[in-house]
């Protein structure tokens, strides 16, 4: 999974600007009050666009990245009350059915970048990239 350049450097800079200030936590203030990122919800998860989305996904172009979040706050699956689990593996089971690729950190990932539990669906074109440049670790990986 990755990003282009420029739209890690906004994420980058996002994450260090949330780091410094003492803000709600985002998804709980989209869950409460909807937002521009709001695409729709279930009873117990709102559904949102995320505005830092993967570029490629599996060594595909991405053409959709959305996220399933709990309206409680939790940081994990099993902080779930036994309605939000089935109505969030239900939710998470329909987008799988459309196409989505379904991805979620666990609480102790280091690179997991919200405490707030959340889960990644994403969409690619289906089709392989032949190649991709690596700026961060320079090497040339090639599609076979």
């Amino acid at each position: 999974m990755t990003r282009h350049p420029r739209a890690e450097q906004r994420y980058r800079s996002h994450r260090q600007k949330s780091k410094t200030k003492n803000a709600v936590c985002s998804f709980c203030d989209i869950a409460m009050n909807g937002g521009p990122q709001y695409v729709g919800e279930s009873e117990h998860c709102p559904i949102i666009t995320n505005v830092f989305g993967y570029d490629i996904w599996d060594g595909c172009g991405v053409t959709e990245h959305m996220m399933i979040i709990p309206k409680r706050h939790v940081a994990s699956l099993d902080e779930l009350t036994s309605d939000e689990k089935l109505d969030y593996i239900t939710l998470a089971a329909k987008y799988e059915a459309d196409g989505y690729s379904l991805y979620a950190r666990s609480p102790g990932n280091v690179t997991k970048s919200a405490i707030h539990h959340h889960m990644h669906l994403i969409k690619t074109d289906n089709t392989r990239k032949k190649w991709m440049i690596y700026i961060r670790k320079p090497h040339i990986r090639l599609a076979r």
